[in-house]
């Protein structure tokens, strides 16, 4: 079950990129910016005819390019600062991961023995 469950999100996944990459969303920008006219056109004349006025009420607005490129260098920091974090404990991580795995050897060992 779990390799056909693979198999078709690997299949599904590659498809995508394969199409995507087919209609230049990974080429130029000037690919890209096409590509973006050509859904827009199909997609915006469905979208606008089928969506209530209600909907579009509760609809928040997007945040600011000021407050998206805020964010975006927070929680880059804090990335950053939290790998650091994991790097600088790793040989912490590792002794007490073998001495977790010795300790379990050990009690399969000795309940293999009785």
């Amino acid at each position: 079950m779990g390799l056909i469950r693979f198999t078709v999100k690997a299949t599904i996944v590659g498809g995508v990129m394969y199409y995507t990459c087919q209609e230049g969303l990974w080429s130029k920008s000037e690919e890209t910016a096409k590509l973006y006219g050509k859904l827009y056109n199909n997609i915006a004349p469905y979208v606008k005819h089928n969506i209530s006025q209600e909907i579009i009420y509760e609809v928040n607005r997007l945040p600011s390019v000021d407050c998206m490129v805020n964010c975006t260098k927070s929680y880059w920091n804090r990335g950053v600062m939290t790998s650091m974090r994991f790097i600088s404990n790793l040989p912490n991580h590792v002794c007490d991961g073998a001495t977790n795995l010795s300790k379990t050897i050990q009690k399969y060992l000795k309940e293999q023995s009785q």
